[in-house]
């Protein structure tokens, strides 16, 4: 199935109309800031300094 002009102008047009209903909500939403929790979590999931990475 070949896709025609109108085709490729209405997917254009999704896109740019689903960019910026995200920038919308990325400009109207605050961001979460971290707190002490979050970052406990991250900590205890960290990788140990200088140990063997796992992908290596």
């Amino acid at each position: 199935m070949r896709m025609t002009a109108r085709d490729v102008l209405s997917c254009l047009i999704l896109a740019v109309l689903l960019g910026g209903a995200g920038l919308g909500l990325r400009r109207a939403l605050p961001v979460t800031p971290v707190d002490a929790a979050f970052r406990a979590v991250l900590s205890a999931y960290a990788a140990p300094a200088g140990g063997p990475q796992q992908h290596d």
